[in-house]
């Protein structure tokens, strides 16, 4: 027996040195890294605890809110847990990892993901591994991949096998992967997840916004993938009590082509108020928001920076006052580095106004080469 144990041991340890280089190379070398993943790790790098509030959702959240602005006029710590063309399957394991780090915070789930009407944009793998790639290997990922994963399960649960072929071009995020060993250097990002771009925004096509708030009877049916991935998020909420939750529809310019888009968000609506919860629709009156059509919006659904302070200011004012949203004590650290992120967030719009200033339409998401280009718009101390 005592000559095996050599042996044992050594095969044991090959084995934890393998693991500890795959979960390295896994981690921060072949892996598919974009501003998804900058997003998502960064929330795992606050605080426990310590966030007033998490929005939670697709695009439409990472362009429209903006958690310094909301910081420097509020006092509120705010989060963006959200990714590119997020799925409905994704929000109930989305809503998991949130209240597993953040104990109490107001949440609102911005409803997109269920809206799509296109079965194959709910299952495409891009949008279920934008979020599945950069989250924890825990039972909220195990139980996520058992639900939704028919094949290739393995992969989901290491995502090296999938990302492998990266070696051949890693210059391609290289941004990104130093970007997040940054931040988790520091403890957290600057800007807190915010991407959007510098345009302005002309439609050619006839808006139907002001017509909007006298068709709230207009209804279209969810796919049957949407409606069953929302009942499942708004029974898992309503199951557990959860009175920390607010649903909403957050502003895009409506036309034509997006009109049925629209009339599936009135059906989610009535749903989510079956299950008893509020929903806030607040792309049914956009005047209400203060949004101007001519100049807050980079396209037809996303927010520029101009419509971003504007939505922030309006959609902050409506927690506050009908969904107690408040300032939590912060530590003197938590403290430290929200008066950073203000400062970042302040040097994020002077940039983006000089660019639209210039015509120039360019996407800005936090990467390092952007977080460099800020330091010379701060504003002074």
């Amino acid at each position: 027996m005592k000559r095996y144990l050599p042996r044992a041991i050594k095969i044991a340890c090959f084995l934890l040195a393998l693991a500890l280089c795959v979960g390295v190379l896994q981690e921060y070398v072949l892996c598919r890294a974009d501003h998804n993943r900058e997003r998502l790790k960064g929330f795992y790098e606050e605080d426990k605890d310590s966030l007033d509030l998490v929005i939670l959702g697709a695009s439409e959240v990472y362009s429209d809110f903006a958690p310094g602005y909301a910081y420097a006029r509020d006092g509120i710590s705010s989060y963006l847990f959200a990714t590119q063309a997020n799925s409905i399957l994704n929000y109930q394991s989305q809503l998991e990892n949130v209240l597993s780090r953040q104990k109490d915070p107001l949440i609102v789930i911005e409803l997109n993901g269920a809206v799509y009407g296109d079965e194959e944009e709910v299952t495409k793998e891009a949008n279920l591994r934008n979020y599945a790639d950069n989250v924890p290997t825990d039972r909220v990922k195990l139980e996520w991949i058992a639900r939704n994963i028919r094949k290739n399960q393995v992969e989901y649960l290491f995502p090296i096998m999938k990302y492998h072929g990266v070696w051949s071009d890693l210059s391609a995020d290289q941004k990104y992967r130093k970007t997040i060993w940054q931040n988790r250097r520091r403890g957290y990002n600057y800007l807190k997840g915010i991407l959007n771009e510098t345009g302005v925004f002309r439609s050619t096509q006839r808006s139907m916004n002001s017509s909007l708030p006298q068709l709230a009877d207009s209804k279209a049916p969810l796919t049957g993938i949407e409606e069953k991935g929302l009942r499942d998020l708004l029974e898992y909420c309503r199951s557990r009590n959860l009175t920390n939750v607010v649903f909403a529809r957050f502003p895009h310019i409506v036309v034509k082509r997006t009109y049925s888009r629209f009339e599936r968000g009135n059906t989610v609506g009535d749903i989510v108020k079956e299950y008893g919860f509020d929903y806030l629709n607040l792309e049914r009156d956009i005047a209400e928001t203060g949004l101007d059509e001519a100049t807050d919006f980079y396209n037809l659904d996303h927010l520029n920076v101009n419509g971003q302070q504007k939505f922030t200011a309006y959609l902050t004012d409506v927690l506050k006052t009908h969904y107690g949203l408040s300032p939590r004590e912060k530590s003197d650290s938590v403290k430290a580095e929200w008066d950073e992120c203000q400062r970042y967030y302040q040097a994020y719009v002077n940039y983006s106004k000089s660019l639209i200033e210039k015509g120039e339409t360019i996407e800005l998401s936090e990467d390092c080469e952007l977080i460099e280009k800020l330091r010379d718009y701060l504003p002074k101390e």
